[in-house]
């Protein structure tokens, strides 16, 4: 399980760290704004930057009209659906479950895979399924209302209808990845996203009269949009170019250990025993996932 080379342990490690303080971001954020107004924020600012990193070369902008289709039922899974569900589950449940039930999506891709591309599995691999939805159960079964999770039963849910979608995006990015750069995808999502949530956060500036901005909350936008969607993703995207796929996701597993350090840090939130139980049988059933793949 070595990476050739000293730098791609560094540079993944800091890839975990920036998805990882994502969820700490998003739940500061929310302070001020609406979910809407977090979600377009972080993607226009990223759209922006994108732009200025690519208008050097413009093969980046384009598109095929034929994969236009293709493009929009990508976008739709992610990043519309996938952040309206992680967003709304970070406001009714803590950043440290929604981590976890997060880093369930390697097993979701693995379920879409089966059902969409026929793809069959070894029983480990399906032994690895059962693992981690054990775990999903018992993180959400146990989980009290705080101030950090209001309805956590509604959160928890929230956030497995993000990682459904994830590992629905996964699927659906394999054909177009073999025609279109990493960049030219992120790019287009990223348009997508400010075009669906700008009238969605104008909206709730009418609906719901909630903008209060600080410094805590500006900080936390600029993280989403550049420590995140952008460079977090550039980290990402070099790492997948030059190794196998199964050993850049399984630093992923690390994203929840540094979401709830984080959040001990920050709201001394400490997970129940059992919610750690849990945090072990999904990182365990990931692991069987990964292992017989690259077996194979």
């Amino acid at each position: 399980m070595k990476l050739r080379g000293s730098k791609y342990p560094a540079l993944l490690s800091l890839m975990t760290i920036l998805f990882g303080l994502s969820f700490i971001a998003t739940k500061q954020a929310l302070n001020g704004l609406g979910i809407f107004q977090v979600i377009f924020s972080r993607h226009f600012l990223a759209l922006l930057l994108l732009t200025a990193l690519l208008c050097s070369d413009r093969r980046k902008f384009y598109i095929a009209r034929k994969d236009l289709k293709h493009f929009l039922a990508l976008t739709m899974v992610e990043p519309v659906g996938y952040f309206i569900f992680e967003t709304f589950g970070l406001q009714y449940t803590s950043p440290s479950s929604v981590s976890i039930l997060i880093a369930t999506i390697p097993i979701f891709s693995l379920l879409f895979a089966l059902w969409v591309l026929n793809e069959r599995s070894h029983w480990i691999a399906v032994l690895g399924i059962i693992f981690s939805l054990a775990g999903v159960y018992l993180i959400v079964s146990v989980q009290k209302t705080t101030v950090l999770a209001p309805r956590p039963l509604l959160g928890n849910v929230l956030a497995i209808g993000a990682a459904m979608s994830a590992g629905l995006y996964n699927v659906l990015c394999r054909r177009l990845s073999r025609t279109y750069s990493p960049w030219t995808i992120t790019y287009y999502q990223s348009i997508v996203a400010s075009v669906v949530f700008l009238p969605l956060a104008m909206g709730e500036v009418f609906w719901e009269q909630k903008l209060f901005i600080n410094s805590e909350i500006i900080v936390s936008i600029l993280y989403l949009a550049f420590g995140s969607s952008v460079a977090a993703y550039i980290l990402l995207n070099y790492s997948l170019s030059r190794l196998p796929t199964y050993k850049v996701a399984i630093f992923s597993n690390l994203i929840p250990v540094v979401t709830i350090t984080a959040s001990w840090i920050l709201y001394r939130e400490m997970m129940a025993p059992l919610q750690f139980a849990g945090a072990a049988l999904v990182i365990a059933g990931i692991y069987l996932t990964y292992y017989r793949r690259k077996k194979k």
